[in-house]
């Protein structure tokens, strides 16, 4: 992992929460913020790990998740810049109960948790983006949760389908099959099924369509 110097103020509006700043408040960002590069397969931060930062994903991909007794890996989640990572954490200032990883090469924008709720104290418009990431946030985890208590293999592949087609189309099979809690034989296995009953059209250039979204919805279970 790397520490790059702090990216120009206008590297800044590609995050929602920033994009109505001014050059002062850019100014101010700057002050509290340290820009980190992470190659593929670096841990961001690891479950249990104290929340001091606020993460903005600027570019890359990222996924979060966590660790079982057995050391399974359940993926909570899959972030695309721009993005913020793992606010709630930070906000209620307890440790992170996920750990996070990048999975291509990433730059993240950290910044203090205690001067940034400062600016928030000052910026209200600030604190409303900020309430609107983590409201998208909580709708997000609640689709995982509900693929992940699925009852059954299908279920789960139906569901994120029904949900989440744009997700399924840019991960690998693999990082799919870990999103939901399956092996990645089962998921293909799945999909070759669907797509034999006419419930989807699949192929890896034009990814997932949806040809019977009656059946498709049956399946969700």
């Amino acid at each position: 992992m790397n520490q790059s110097p702090f990216i120009e103020p206008f590297s800044l509006k590609k995050i929602g929460i920033f994009a109505h700043l001014s050059p002062t408040q850019c100014a101010q960002i700057e002050d509290i913020g340290i820009l980190r590069h992470y190659n593929e397969g670096e841990i961001i931060f690891y479950e249990g790990d104290e929340s001091s930062y606020f993460h903005f994903l600027i570019d890359g991909e990222v996924s979060v998740y966590k660790s079982s007794a057995s050391l399974d890996t359940i993926m909570i989640h899959h972030f695309s810049a721009p993005s913020l990572i793992a606010e709630v954490a930070t906000l209620k200032q307890i440790p992170y109960p996920a750990s996070c990883e990048s999975k291509q090469t990433s730059f993240i924008l950290k910044i203090a948790r205690d001067p940034f709720l400062n600016l928030l104290q000052k910026d209200p418009s600030l604190s409303i983006a900020l309430i609107s990431s983590l409201t998208q946030k909580i709708s997000a985890l609640e689709l995982a949760l509900q693929r992940h208590t699925a009852p059954n293999a299908v279920a789960k592949v139906a569901r994120l389908i029904r949900d989440d087609i744009p997700s399924f189309n840019r991960l690998k099979q693999i990082e799919i099959a870990h999103l939901i809690g399956i092996t990645p034989e089962t998921l293909s296995r799945i999909l070759k099924k669907l797509k034999a009953e006419g419930v989807i059209s699949h192929s890896k250039k034009e990814g997932i369509t949806v040809l019977s979204s009656e059946i498709l919805i049956s399946y969700c279970g």
